[in-house]
């Protein structure tokens, strides 16, 4: 055999010896057994308020998403969960605290469209909570005017009505915050003024768990006589949240 021929056939060797020692890539999988728990949405309504929101809701709002237990007694193991819809899924990763945010999708897709898992039928929730966008330390009363019109058009105008269920009528903007020390500041003829804000004792923090107390909390209707420019100005750890009506 010539050098050519045998430096080939070297080549071939490792190529196969490389092949045949490789083992193959083991995935995770979903098990797509799909809830059928009539108090969660089909995907194609999840789909639609999802849209809708991020056409009419100027960046405001958005929808997160949380696995709970149907027993509180029993935590939730390791869940996997994905979208499936047609001959394909796509992975839904929640983070440390259960929670996770959906995609957007075409609207043909997301009529076919359903959320897989690998838990046991009846044994998983998922909760949505509307969020504000807006960061406690860019809060003033402007964007305070903003979003309750903005809550308000999207409500009232733009959701059909068996979607606005589940977007609620916004009485305010919310902060909640450790210590009660909040306090509404502006330049006013080369001057800053301020006016302190008071907790609300009927209203609780929508985070709180349930059977603990409360952070403290107070309200912006966006109805006030303060000027747009008026800046909140609040505790560190601070969290913006909507308090709306008990009546949806």
């Amino acid at each position: 055999m010539t050098p050519g021929l045998k430096l080939l056939a070297t080549a071939l060797l490792l190529i196969s010896t490389a092949t045949s020692a490789a083992e193959p890539e083991q995935l995770d999988k979903v098990t797509v057994q799909l809830q059928k728990d009539p108090a969660i949405m089909p995907y194609g309504r999840i789909n639609e308020l999802l849209g809708l929101l991020q056409r009419h809701g100027q960046g405001l709002f958005r929808l997160e998403f949380k696995l709970t237990p149907s027993d509180p007694s029993k935590p939730l193991g390791k869940v996997q969960i994905a979208l499936q819809h047609a001959d394909r899924y796509i992975p839904i990763v929640p983070n440390a605290d259960q929670v996770f945010d959906l995609p957007v999708l075409p609207q043909e897709q997301a009529r076919e469209a359903d959320l897989a898992t690998n838990q046991a039928k009846g044994s998983l929730g998922i909760r949505a909570t509307l969020r504000l966008t807006t960061p406690t330390e860019q809060l003033d009363m402007a964007q305070v005017r903003r979003i309750m019109k903005t809550a308000h058009t999207v409500r009232s105008e733009v959701l059909p009505w068996y979607l606005r269920m589940f977007f609620p009528q916004v009485l305010g903007v919310r902060v909640c915050s450790d210590q009660p020390r909040w306090e509404l500041e502006w330049p006013e003829q080369g001057q800053l003024l301020a006016v302190p804000l008071s907790a609300d004792p009927k209203d609780r923090d929508p985070d709180a768990v349930k059977g603990e107390p409360s952070r403290f909390c107070t309200t912006l209707s966006g109805q006030e006589q303060w000027p747009d420019a008026a800046r909140l100005v609040a505790p560190s750890g601070s969290r913006l949240s909507m308090r709306a009506s008990a009546t949806r």
